[in-house]
């Protein structure tokens, strides 16, 4: 199964982690008439300068590629590289500065090539508003089947444009086995980047609850709210829902992994951040900070899936010398590396400008963080509900310090037959409709 990965001066923005800075434009000229023949030169100039694997990237006539698009497809260094990518302006500042994309609002699981399932709904959006939530199974898309949409241009494109007043038709069954039809159309909505939260008496203490949906810039006020109320509780421990969050900002990371970690890592190194050789000024360590509210941990239950990413993966990596890190459900998608966007035209470029390192020096995760322990992301419950699959497994690992016999069983099943997984391109936007 894989989560769908939907959406004359420069401009360096904030880095994403997968950042928190900006920093020196490169040697570069922001083209005044946008020709395909100026913004393919713009892209090949920022790629020869800040491009992390820019001794692997191949020698280019910018002249002769029909699109930024296709000359960035050239260069990037195949072997690893699944991240650089030319996005929308309006798409990543509406995604980054206000948690907003244009869609019907719901996250989608592609399970094989035939099955399409609800992940979760988002409050302002179309889809919940009808009624749709999470678990049920899309049939078909404008009259397409799943198998025919991804025989097709893909199921993404089944949706159709992503501009507000887009219908899509749909047809679905609910959890009961209900098959239903309806007409949307697409809107501006706004993921809820803590999408749940609750307190759990496990033991003899109390163990918070976050699913925590992106970094971006809404997120520090959101987390501000959360860990005020979970610290205001007596919450000792805490179970990190990172299960569909693609990564964003690393500024936002930074700050997360301060109200996690509090004193007990504060003043330790977070991340280091290490570009190529030519950039090496703008290497950059970065400290744990004691966030007010911190929890002060000195263990961290982190529930993952392949959609985990970037900045979560960050967080999952920055903090395993110094707390007992556990993770529970799917290996991670595996994205060491982060980048910086560049605008030009209407368009941002974010080539993969760095790499992020521990305090240890791990910075090798392109396989993904493998988990502790094995469960199942469990469509047929809500997030945040105990007894889905996934967060019964945290808990049980935060109330017996191991794994369930049935998650260790599910693990050793998943090693002797071996997983496949997809080598899908990486999307800043995340698995969205």
């Amino acid at each position: 199964m894989r989560l769908l990965l939907v959406g004359v001066g420069l401009v360096l923005l904030a880095a994403c982690g997968g950042g928190g800075g900006g920093g020196t434009p490169v040697d570069a000229v922001v083209p005044d008439a946008c020709s395909i023949a100026e913004q393919n030169r713009f892209v090949n100039d920022v790629m020869l300068d800040i491009y992390y694997w820019v001794d692997e990237m191949p020698n280019a006539d910018p002249d002769v590629f029909a699109s930024p698009e296709a000359l960035l497809d050239f260069l990037i260094f195949p072997d690893l590289d699944r991240f650089s990518v030319i996005v929308d302006a309006a798409e990543e500042d509406a995604f980054f500065s206000n948690s907003q994309f244009i869609g019907i609002g719901m996250g989608i699981l592609l399970i094989g090539d035939d099955q399409l399932r609800v992940t979760q709904t988002f409050t302002d959006g179309p889809a919940r508003a009808a009624g749709i939530e999470r678990g049920f199974h899309i049939l078909e898309i404008n009259g397409q089947t799943i198998a025919e949409a991804e025989a097709g241009a893909g199921v993404s494109a089944a949706f159709g444009a992503d501009e507000i007043g887009t219908q899509v038709d749909l047809r679905y069954t609910d959890l009961a086995g209900t098959e239903m039809e309806v007409t949307l159309f697409k809107d501006v909505v706004t993921i809820d980047t803590v999408s749940a939260q609750a307190v759990f008496d496990v033991g003899t203490g109390k163990v918070g609850y976050l699913k925590f949906r992106n970094f971006v810039e809404p997120s520090f006020d959101a987390l501000a709210a959360t860990f005020e109320d979970l610290a205001q509780q007596g919450v000792t421990e805490l179970v990190l829902d990172l299960r569909y969050n693609g990564g964003g900002l690393i500024s936002v990371a930074e700050y997360l992994s301060g109200l996690l970690g509090g004193q007990t890592t504060a003043g330790e190194v977070f991340a280091r951040r290490v570009h190529n050789t030519q950039n090496e000024f703008r290497n950059l360590t970065t400290s744990f900070i004691d966030e007010a509210n911190a929890l002060d941990l000195t263990r961290l239950v982190v529930i993952t899936t392949g959609g985990t990413a970037s900045a979560s993966e960050m967080i999952i990596n920055g903090l395993e010398p110094f707390l007992d890190v556990w993770l529970v459900g799917d290996d991670t998608f595996g994205k060491p590396v982060g980048s910086y966007g560049f605008s030009f035209c209407d368009k941002v470029l974010r080539p993969i400008s760095f790499a992020n390192e521990n305090a240890v020096g791990n910075t090798d995760y392109f396989a993904g963080f493998g988990v502790d322990c094995a469960a199942e992301d469990d469509l047929e419950r809500a997030l945040g509900d105990p007894q889905e699959a996934s967060l019964a497994e945290a808990l049980y690992v935060i109330e017996n310090n191991s794994c369930s016999p049935v998650a260790a069983a599910e693990k050793a099943g998943r090693a002797a037959v071996g997983k496949l997984r997809r080598p899908v391109r990486y999307h800043p936007f995340g698995s969205i409709q």
